[in-house]
């Protein structure tokens, strides 16, 4: 009777996940095998601790979405992950439905808000995830800030977003702190302490920081009692982990991260590869695969990596 009950049961379920407007029910997971299978398929070490999220639907039909935390200490790694309906296959890779454009979902979650330069209404939108500290996002803050505004006047955009990788760059987020506390009485300061720090980034140091801060705040005629109030109270702190949490959702792993129109990129390019990526956008060329140097990651220690 109970057999013949618990049939009854499953049937009826199985019926009403094929009712229109009816959601199928996520598979469950052994999260301990998970992590069994994941330590040992991506080599992570043992002072590795994981946190896996229940499995959630993802864009692609068939497939649901898996958010496995990563923690070493200070660096943290969001990695996701695909899981087919029958709960049997994990594929570690980029998903696309050919009916929907193929950045359609870093395009959900990227932000048109911020700190930014260029058009609104620019054909072309890079999010660009930086750090203060990186000398390779100094390197392409030149780009961007001095050589994109020059070829492309009108047809791209540029939104700032915080990335700091405490982890390596021990004034990086303080950095990002100063950034916002002048920026928030008047964005053109922002942009003003962005261009000085990435220019002068070998001479800064955590103990000169906010005196330069300080400096730029009374260059750009803002009231220097609510900047250094703002420091000292770290009011943009929940912006900041906003903005990180943001990144780690778009499996942003090192700096600089940008997407263009959607599509992921990282490392320092040269204008010349840059400006390619840009005119692959606008005129929609069959091929282009500009090299990249990539540079400050934090990363999760596997077995035989350094």
């Amino acid at each position: 009777m109970q057999k013949l009950r618990a049939t009854r049961i499953a049937l009826a379920l199985s019926i009403a996940s094929l009712l229109p407007g009816s959601e199928p029910t996520p598979p469950k997971i052994d999260k301990a095998r998970w992590e069994t299978f994941l330590r040992y398929a991506e080599g992570y070490i043992a002072t590795v601790k994981f946190d896996i999220d229940d499995p959630k639907p993802s864009f692609v039909p068939g497939f649901y979405t898996v958010v496995v935390h990563l923690s070493n200490g200070d660096s943290k790694l969001d990695q996701s992950y695909y899981l087919s309906a029958d709960g049997n296959t994990i594929v570690n890779g980029t998903l696309w439905d050919i009916r929907q454009a193929p950045f359609a979902e870093n395009l959900k979650h990227l932000p048109s808000d911020g700190y930014s330069f260029g058009r609104a209404d620019a054909p072309v939108s890079i999010v660009l995830f930086s750090d203060f500290e990186c000398p390779y996002c100094s390197q392409l803050a030149k780009t961007i800030r001095e050589d994109l505004p020059k070829k492309y006047p009108d047809k791209v955009r540029v939104i700032f977003k915080d990335f700091p990788l405490s982890a390596i760059h021990p004034w990086a987020r303080s950095a990002a702190e100063s950034a916002h506390c002048l920026g928030d009485q008047n964005a053109d300061a922002f942009w003003a302490f962005h261009d000085w720090v990435f220019q002068h980034q070998k001479e800064v140091n955590a103990a000169n920081l906010r005196e330069n801060t300080m400096l730029i705040a009374k260059q750009q005629k803002l009231d220097e009692g609510k900047v250094g109030a703002c420091l000292d109270t770290h009011a943009p702190a929940a912006e900041i982990d906003k903005n990180i949490e943001l990144g780690r959702v778009l499996q942003v792993k090192q700096t600089p991260a940008f997407f263009v129109n959607g599509r992921p990129e990282s490392g320092a390019m040269t204008w010349d590869h840059f400006a390619a990526l840009i005119d692959f956008e606008l005129n929609r060329p069959k091929e282009l695969t500009p090299p990249v140097e990539k540079c400050c990651e934090v990363s999760i220690p596997k077995v035989g990596q350094k």
